[in-house]
């Protein structure tokens, strides 16, 4: 079955126009080899009562759990039902990327909320109207630090492992050199910086809380590098500035991270939203889309896009980053989230987070058998040590309708609690942990 919607005779009606006759002649300079000799091996189109059928017995395979104790970077939390209606309104479902701005004043207003709220969220200048997802936007941070001489790049080994993959893959193409900071009981170590020759240094990639949910000196990595001429990175979950310190209280000027936690469903790994913060200092170097207001020629309010000269279509092959599009839908759930909740909403939840994980903690490690890794301070995340293995602990969770942590290796696993948990899951949940011990 064709999804072309042109007919057969359509397309040799063009096919004659442009002077030859076949498909196969009109790609001739193609390598022979590298057609297919055979049909693909799809299915045969089905009726909309079949495909409705299908649909559903797939999204019967799903499991929706009761409550979850995993993150690891992808987080449970509760979702205004205003954001989920306005964000479904058809204007801003079937919108796209801005091309003509000024037509998309819809468009470029809901960018320009977004930017302004992650701008007061982190305390910084600068946003970008939102990348692929957190990694994307550690990477692209990266690069935006990279200057002549300063090929070398140390990420500590707290930042999320697929963050720091995706980095290698990125200095890889760049010719980047970066070096892993191991740690000191879950943590980045601060005397590494300061004993540490850091000339051919561009950056230092911190998460904060890192990968293991303890807090990092963001502080004082960010004034012992720039003592040193490089640039501090802070990758930070958005919900934890609700409570902690922000990237720009701390001295910080480029900060990024996964944005999935401000309104956004889990939904099978996405679609997520990368956010890059940064001070004034980095604003022509910021990859993506940048609405401003300004005025028309009536005096109007109004949003253009402005400072494309770094992209790709504009540069070419000296552009500092190929990223022009952006997350526009989940941009604007984020914008909404953050405008619904408001800055005393974000601190609540931020609060319950930190209250529900360290009252999950403390009972935990009163059971025999449970033991925590790190002893540093946390947001929501904690390792625990078990002598039981994680897969069985997992296997009972999940028998009572509950996602169990993230397994690290078979006697340590990452716990997760947000404000979505209540203190009756949490219960059970260590209820679950001490039938399995005995």
């Amino acid at each position: 079955m064709s999804y072309v919607v042109t007919s057969d005779e359509e397309r040799r009606e063009m096919l004659r126009e442009i002077g030859v006759s076949s498909i196969r002649e009109l790609y001739k300079d193609v390598p022979k080899e590298v057609f297919l000799n055979s049909p693909l091996d799809i299915e045969a189109g089905k009726s909309e009562f079949e495909v409705v059928k299908d649909l559903r017995a797939k999204a019967g395979a799903n499991t929706i759990f009761d409550a979850t104790f995993r993150g690891a970077g992808s987080y449970r939390h509760f979702i205004p039902e205003v954001v989920k209606h306005l964000s479904a309104i058809s204007g801003f479902v079937t919108s796209y990327t801005p091309y003509q701005a000024e037509l998309a004043q819809g468009n470029l207003q809901s960018i320009f909320e977004y930017q302004t709220e992650i701008c007061d969220l982190n305390d910084l200048d600068v946003s970008n109207a939102s990348i692929y997802d957190g990694a994307s936007a550690a990477c692209e941070a990266m690069v935006m630090c990279l200057a002549r001489n300063k090929d070398t790049v140390l990420v500590s080994k707290g930042v999320h492992p697929h963050y720091r993959a995706a980095i290698q893959a990125y200095a890889f193409g760049r010719d980047v050199d970066v070096k892993e900071i191991d740690l000191v009981d879950g943590l980045t170590p601060v005397d590494f910086l300061s004993e540490q020759d850091l000339s051919g240094v561009s950056s230092v990639i911190v998460q904060s809380p890192n990968f293991y949910g303890l807090i990092e000196d963001v502080e004082t990595i960010a004034k012992l590098s720039a003592k040193k001429d490089a640039e501090c990175i802070q990758i930070v979950n958005p919900i934890s500035l609700g409570l902690l310190k922000t990237p720009g209280e701390m001295g910080v000027e480029l900060a990024c991270g996964e944005a999935q936690p401000l309104g956004l469903d889990q939904g099978f790994g996405g679609p997520y939203l990368g956010f890059i913060v940064s001070s004034k200092k980095y604003l022509r170097k910021i990859p993506g889309r940048i609405v401003g207001q300004t005025t028309d020629m009536n005096g109007k309010p109004s949003f253009v896009l402005t400072l494309q000269a770094r992209e790709q279509h504009i540069r070419r092959e000296k552009a500092t980053s190929s990223i022009c599009s952006n997350e526009a839908h989940s941009a604007l759930r984020c914008a909404i989230y953050m405008g619904a909740m408001g800055q005393a909403g974000i601190q609540e939840v931020a609060r319950r987070c930190f209250n529900n994980a360290h009252y999950a903690m403390q009972r935990i490690v009163e059971l025999p058998g449970f033991s925590r890794k790190y002893n540093g301070e946390f947001f929501h995340e904690f390792v625990i040590r078990t002598e039981i293995d994680v897969d069985t602990i997992n296997k009972l969770l999940k028998q009572n309708n509950i996602e169990g942590p993230f397994k690290l290796n078979d006697n340590e696993m990452l716990v997760c609690v947000t404000e979505a948990v209540s203190k009756k899951e949490i219960d059970a949940f260590i209820t679950i942990l001490e039938k399995g011990a005995k």
